[in-house]
């Protein structure tokens, strides 16, 4: 079975992390020791390459400043740890979507993002956001459904019984992810049947690409984690392709900005700890800029 191929590597990542109890979550260059994982390291995968459509259905269309934008999804797409954040979703005028908006010139009518979303909250809360007029759409989502925030949280800050719940809990979520990822795309698709669908993956917290970053077991793991939650994100949007669908995956480098570099691009303290800074979610901006340029 091809998705199930794709999550056993996450799975032995995080059975490694949760079996090594207190010593995957201390804080200290010791913790964990060398479990054969270093932070960033891609993982090995069997699986079938999902087919690609002859015609690409993502159109290269430019963008005016009547593109009709709507954002959807989670903490990343509403900019928690950005700074100025408001009201129940946390939300930043600092956001992804916000920048990118402003700087592209398209014309953000809703981010009905929120802090906290998961698959099931965007299914039944954000949809309304989108329409037959809606041209552009970025979606980042996910995340949640695994618990990835407070596994981070909890496992930083050594609570060693919720860390291990949480990770034992995300094991038995991370077969279920790409069915409620295909539910999710193909909602959105309906919902708005003449837009394009940008998804955006989760960058990545450490940068095993600096010598100064911390590699040790929790920071191996949450980057394995990372790598392989976008790899299940990837295949979703891959499949929904193969369909026919006007939808393409866009994934954002953090290198020479991750935890433990002189000009971190990630919080890594707070109520938005593992989350974005102003300065992440521009990048964010800019990945979107130099993927579908400016309107015209």
């Amino acid at each position: 079975m091809r998705r199930r191929a794709i999550v056993i590597p996450i799975i032995a990542v995080v059975a490694v992390c949760a079996l090594a109890g207190g010593a995957a979550i201390a804080w200290s260059a010791n913790a964990g020791g060398d479990d054969g994982i270093r932070a960033g390291a891609p993982l090995r995968q069997e699986t079938t390459p999902t087919p690609t459509p002859t015609v690409d259905p993502f159109p290269d269309e430019p963008l005016t400043p009547d593109t009709r934008y709507v954002a959807l999804g989670d903490s990343f797409a509403a900019g928690m740890g950005a700074g100025d954040e408001t009201g129940r979703c946390v939300s930043s005028p600092k956001s992804y979507p916000d920048v990118f908006a402003e700087e592209s010139g398209v014309d953000l009518i809703a981010n009905a993002s929120c802090s906290g979303a998961t698959t099931s909250d965007l299914l039944k809360r954000q949809l309304i956001a989108l329409d037959d007029r809606t041209d552009l759409v970025t979606l980042s989502i996910g995340g949640n459904d695994l618990g990835v925030a407070d596994i981070a949280s909890d496992c930083a800050a050594g609570k060693a019984i919720p860390c291990r719940n949480e990770l034992s809990s995300a094991l038995s979520l991370l077969n279920v992810l790409p069915d409620r990822l295909d539910a999710v795309y193909t909602a959105v698709a309906k919902a708005a049947p003449n837009a394009r669908i940008v998804v955006t993956g989760y960058a990545l917290m450490y940068d095993a690409s600096d010598p100064n970053a911390p590699d040790f077991g929790l920071a191996a793991a949450i980057n394995a984690a990372t790598v392989g939650l976008n790899e299940v994100i990837r295949t979703a949007v891959d499949e929904q392709r193969a369909k026919g669908v006007p939808m393409m995956f866009l994934g954002v480098n953090f290198d020479g900005h991750g935890i433990g570099n002189k000009t971190p691009w990630v919080n890594t303290t707070g109520f938005a700890a593992f989350h974005p800074t102003a300065a992440g979610y521009r990048e964010y901006a800019s990945a979107l800029i130099r993927t579908l340029g400016k309107a015209q």
